[in-house]
């Protein structure tokens, strides 16, 4: 068995999301040091229920996720743009014991198909593949600690139902009061 990592979690106020912590570093730090592309799947900008169906698979209960991925497969960050699995999401492999999690194998999720891979792909200087530890092993407890944290964060009133029509609704609202003459 690996050394043990410690996990937690914190809210991100600038990022309006429930983040993950590392040995006291959030994750972003390890797969995205320069802030350019990722965010936590736990976001208010996605919509509380599609969030609720993931945090699920944090527990090896795979069957309300996303036909695209595969075997014991978790994301744990997404692009910060819009989310979805295609466009990047970076992933790991999870097993559970009764005393230990442990998160191998990162990787691009949704993206197995060695038909797919291209030989000529390389991993360029700061790619979250090769930021990413190759394992991390965290106590079950302390594990699930997190995870309910996260549940806690989700059950807050004000997270966003519709992120999409709540902006544009604002906006409209806004513009409505400054009429253009």
């Amino acid at each position: 068995m690996a050394e043990v990592n410690q996990i937690g979690v914190r809210w991100n106020a600038r990022k309006q999301c429930a983040e993950l912590l590392l040995d006291g570093r959030s994750l972003a730090q390890f797969v995205d040091p320069a802030g350019d592309w990722c965010v936590s799947p736990f976001a208010r900008r996605f919509l509380r229920g599609e969030l609720r169906k993931l945090l699920p698979t944090y527990r090896a209960d795979f069957a309300g996720r996303d036909h695209r991925m595969s075997g014991r497969e978790i994301e744990i960050y997404v692009c910060r743009s819009c989310g979805d699995l295609g466009c990047g999401n970076l992933a790991v492999d999870l097993e559970l014991g009764p005393q230990w999690v442990r998160w191998s194998r990162p990787h691009w999720a949704a993206d197995d198909d060695p038909e797919e891979y291209d030989e000529f792909e390389q991993l360029i200087p700061g790619d979250p593949l090769e930021l990413m530890p190759q394992e991390l092993v965290f106590a079950r407890a302390e594990y699930d600690r997190a995870l309910a944290r996260i549940h806690t964060y989700l059950s807050r009133p004000g997270w966003q139902r519709n992120p999409e029509g709540s902006g544009v609704e604002r906006f409209i609202a806004r513009v409505g009061r400054h009429r253009w003459q």
